[in-house]
């Protein structure tokens, strides 16, 4: 299971799903067709999903392809001459637990069971599986590894190896589904070695001692050959699960620089034993994309790395087109998604895993989707007896292991849209797609010819969209919340006019050659957000910039003898100087999770010229990075104006090509809220002559690279550069050839071009509400602001305010803290820096709280971390915290001691981004026994005040009347004001 999480943040993502029988009409599971090569008639095959109606993957009356014109503006053009990834499949791990709870049931049963799942004819055809190497949160058992030693003791040549507790029920389900389906595919990975191989000396915690890198290889090896003997081959592992959080289940840091020496001893081992298992990068979460990309910017690493593993539980999908884009000919995985109690109806679960993982997912490039546990029990496990694992997940089945009982969840249904139909081998080829609340869908072609179309009304009504195909089409309505796939063998061609000539597509595909075959790369409006972008004359220049990739300047790095260094926020031992002292070791951090608003800042001394500025988190820091960022520049540290230039961010070093400025002050500000703390060990700027430099996309490439280029019908224009060679180019990426970009082999950059012309003037409507404390929520409206932040801000005077959303009616922020009190005016300036407007805020004075001493905290839950106490003791580093996700009926309880005056409540959560009550009912009472009422909470926020007419008494109680599973409830600082 998932923990992401660093520091004080939390990730739960865990669950567990009312159990929804795969039905037809009776209830019964239902046959899978037999997708045996029909005749190349009109016939399409229709297998639906209504989860209102408790309907799963039932088969419906064919629909006819007929020749003729489709006209509907919701025709989906499938083309199978444009071919992308090919699918190795669908699937889940075979956990411990899961396993464990498969060998409960009598043979009969088990045979079933693992029919249904992995039989390509008789059931939905996994055929990928997930196989943890040792202990998980999800044991039937406790924490256990293949080498497990005596505290202090240790065994660097392997001699106790052993994968004897696989024996009994995990290699024997694994050969069972092998034996059913022999296209089967299996990706083992760890979640963590052997306790003595890491500093913490157990499976919980730590990280990978330097001494024992060598063993872990050879830890690989033997379990790889000892499972091959045993009748299981492993096609794929990853070095380590989710290797950017500890939670109190078995886990372990590592860093992008340590794993990638791990991948290289790991294929240098694998290479001299004849093994051709491959390896994946990462296998964690979406928003981290500068991670595997640093290991394949590592070319030998690069070498032994076939793709990325990712997870599902922060970020978004278009997150694996990032990196597929700038590293085309690496593979991507989904390798562990799951729902779980967080979910609030199975029609939430169904769209997730439908819509998001598998349709979302292989749209942007999955060679295939596993999702989490197959089978749990009805309490949500087995969880590691030796371990604080999570009762939340929910697994394709439910087995009840005293009964027998199997249910089949939303999740096994959800796959079997894909698994029964998409043949391990299939290609994914075109089809437009309409996006989030309308027709979403996804098509592949089998290696026998056959084609299946998956499609997911993911609206709010009944849509009515076409199919096309060639000179063919349907016409299909689907209701909202509904999926279907299609299956067909046609349609028989007939005629010369296209179904569908053109269809509404903002997307744009970039074919190219490489030393490895040929790749496509893939333009998408949605991956601007997550490029890079600057204003340069009348036109704003986005650009991609994969980790290893560089710009440089012809410009020297300036001497920093007169620069000082101040930031938003520093800890002792981390002090902006440090940033700038010349000694990577030493380092400026945030001391905190980064959220949007955040700054650094550099005064250079005098007003100086520049054109590129490269700021690097230190030695193999993998962890303290900013995740967006804008670059501001001031003459003099007080005003501001619009922010010159956008990044991404990542680990490592970031450049940032400008537009030659000439300024005294810098300041980088993040844009984006992050549990990773911020750390500069570096940074320098790099001198240009005054008004020379001016960015631009390339026009003309040469020097061995291919390059391609195409315009919107919005008159964007978009240019692709790719290096199909092994060794780094460069070419010109200025009018003056003053910025030459740095390309390494086997990647891509993608430039796209909009005219400033081409964006409405933004417009500010009004804010809401008008007054509030530092660090509460307001709203703006209005219009033309720009779809993403880009080069947006929103000024209280001259302080940034923190971004929560951003949309281009719509901006969600918060008054920042340290504001004094008064009025204070609000302006937006819109994703290009346009001016917007603003109007007034009134930034209000509690006054001072009342006293706490003698005070007392109790509460309904608990964790065994974050007492209710350290909401009470004016420390805001420390919280309560509930430890369970939000339900109504949660609860705090003050008591103040003796009878106090008052008119307000603020609850405040610190640090925390997310784990505040959503909505809540406040009580008094005079003797903690009758309670009244005195106010409710509809939008909760990390800093509430609750107002209410004044109030005598002893007792206050925050009664939470949320459900937010995937959130706990904190508290870091409780104060009463009069």
């Amino acid at each position: 299971m998932s923990s992401y999480g660093l520091g004080r943040r939390r990730f739960l993502a865990t669950a567990v799903g009312v159990a929804a029988a795969w039905t037809q009409v009776s209830g019964n599971a239902i046959a899978a067709p037999r997708l045996k090569q029909a005749p190349r008639d009109n016939s399409v095959r229709v297998w639906l999903t209504d989860v209102s109606a408790d309907k799963w993957v039932a088969g419906q009356d064919d629909v006819l392809f007929k020749a003729r014109k489709a006209a509907n503006p919701l025709t989906i053009k499938i083309d199978d001459s444009v071919k992308y990834q090919k699918v190795h499949g669908f699937g889940a791990a075979m956990t411990d637990s899961a396993a464990w709870l498969i060998d409960k049931l009598s043979s009969a049963e088990r045979a079933k069971l693992m029919k249904k799942l992995f039989d390509p004819s008789k059931g939905i055809g996994l055929s990928l599986l997930r196989s943890p190497m040792g202990a998980t949160d999800f044991n039937a058992s406790g924490s256990y590894s293949y080498d497990d030693m005596p505290a202090g003791q240790t065994d660097p040549t392997l001699a106790n190896f052993s994968i004897q507790h696989d024996v009994p029920y995990i290699i024997p389900a694994l050969r069972q589904a092998l034996s059913l389906n022999p296209s089967l595919k299996v990706m083992a990975n760890p979640w963590s070695p052997p306790g003595w191989m890491k500093t913490s000396d157990s499976m919980i915690g730590g990280t990978l001692k330097s001494e024992y890198v060598s063993a872990l290889a050879d830890y690989f090896v033997k379990f790889v050959q000892a499972y091959g003997e045993a009748g299981v081959p492993i096609s794929y592992i990853s070095p380590q699960n989710e290797p950017m959080g500890t939670p109190t289940w078995p886990g372990m840091f590592l860093s992008a620089y340590q794993e990638a020496e791990l991948i290289k001893k790991i294929g240098k081992a694998f290479e001299a034993n004849g093994i051709s298992t491959k390896i994946l990068a990462w296998d964690h979460n979406w928003d981290v994309p500068s991670y595997p990309e640093t290991i394949f910017s590592d070319s030998a690493a690069s070498k032994y790395t076939a793709g990325t593993g990712w997870h599902i539980y922060s970020g978004d999908p278009t997150y694996q087109t990032v990196v597929h884009n700038d590293y085309p000919s690496k593979e991507t995985f989904i390798t562990e998604a799951t729902g779980g109690v967080w979910q609030d109806s199975d029609q939430t679960a169904f769209t997730e895993a439908l819509g998001t993982w598998i349709i979302n997912g292989t749209r942007n490039w999955a060679n295939g989707v596993m999702l989490w546990n197959i089978a749990l029990d009805p309490d949500r496990g087995p969880l590691n007896s030796d371990t604080a694992g999570i009762p939340m997940l929910r697994g394709l089945l439910t087995i009840d292991p005293a009964d027998g009982q199997v249910s089949y969840n939303v999740d096994y249904h959800a796959l079997a849209h894909a698994s029964r139909f998409v043949r391990p081998g299939a290609r994914r080829i075109y089809s437009n797609t309409f996006g989030e609340g309308s027709i979403e869908n996804v098509a592949f072609q089998n290696p026998d010819g056959s084609k299946v179309l998956i499609a997911h009304n993911s609206g709010k009504a009944a849509k009515t969209f076409s199919v096309a195909d060639g000179t063919h089409s349907f016409d299909y309505t689907l209701n909202a919340g509904d999926a279907v796939t299609f299956t067909y063998s046609g349609p028989a061609r007939s005629g010369s006019t296209p179904a569908a000539a053109k269809v509404p597509d903002p997307t744009h595909d970039f074919a190219f050659k490489s030393e490895s075959g040929p790749v496509t790369v893939t333009y998408d409006p949605a991956l601007l957000p997550h490029q890079n972008s600057t204003r340069t004359g009348n036109k704003l220049i986005t650009y991609s910039l994969p980790i290893g990739a560089s710009v440089r300047t012809t410009g020297r790095a300036l001497s920093r003898t007169k620069w000082t260094a101040t930031a938003s926020a520093q800890p002792d031992w981390g002090r902006a100087a440090n940033a700038i002292d010349g000694d990577i070791n030493t380092k400026w951090s945030l001391g905190h999770g980064t959220t949007s608003g955040d700054w650094f800042q550099i005064d250079l001394g005098s007003p100086t010229s520049f054109n590129k500025i490269v700021f690097d988190t230190g030695v193999n820091n993998s962890f303290d990075y900013v995740t967006k960022y804008q670059i501001y520049v001031s003459d003099d540290g007080a005003e501001w104006g619009s922010a010159i230039a956008s990044g991404s961010g990542g680990i490592g070093k970031i450049t940032v090509a400008l537009p030659t400025r000439t300024a005294q002050y810098i300041r980088i500000v993040s844009t984006a809220a992050s549990g990773f703390w911020w750390a500069i060990g570096d940074i320098e700027v790099y001198g240009a002559a005054r008004g020379t430099g001016s960015i631009a996309a390339p026009t003309a490439v040469a020097n061995g690279l291919q390059s391609k280029s195409w315009t919107s019908k919005q008159g964007d224009q978009v240019t692709v550069v790719f290096n199909g060679t092994a060794d780094s180019k460069s070419f010109k990426m200025s009018t003056d050839g003053s910025y030459t970009y740095e390309l390494p082999g086997g990647t891509s950059a993608m430039f796209t071009t909009k005219k400033l012309s081409s964006f409405p003037s933004p417009t500010f409507s009004d804010l809401k509400p008008e007054r509030g404390v530092p660090r509460s929520k307001f709203t703006i409206h209005g219009s033309g602001f720009g779809d993403s932040q880009g080069l947006g801000t929103v000024y209280f005077g001259s302080s940034y305010a923190e971004i929560d959303t951003w949309s281009d009616t719509s901006i969600s922020a918060y008054v920042p803290k340290g504001l004094p009190a008064g009025k204070v005016t609000v302006s937006v300036k819109g994703a290009t820096g346009a001016d917007a407007g603003g109007s007034s805020f009134d930034v209000m004075d509690l006054g001072p709280a009342l006293p706490r001493t003698g005070w007392t905290a109790t509460a309904s839950d608990a964790s065994q971390w974050d007492a209710p106490g350290n909401m009470l003791d004016g420390d805001s580093g420390n919280r309560y915290s509930s430890g369970t996700g939000q339900y109504d009926g949660l609860w705090i309880h003050v008591d103040m001691g003796q009878a106090q005056t008052f008119n307000k409540v603020v609850l405040d959560v610190g640090g925390s981004i997310d784990d505040y009550a959503r909505s809540a009912d406040v009580y008094v009472s005079e003797d903690g026994t009758d309670w009244i009422k005195v106010s409710s909470v509809t939008d909760g926020q990390r800093v509430q005040v609750v107002s209410f007419p004044t109030r005598t008494a002893r007792n206050i109680k925050v009664v939470n009347t949320a459900d937010v599973a995937s959130n706990w409830w904190s508290i870091a600082e409780f104060n009463v004001y009069n």
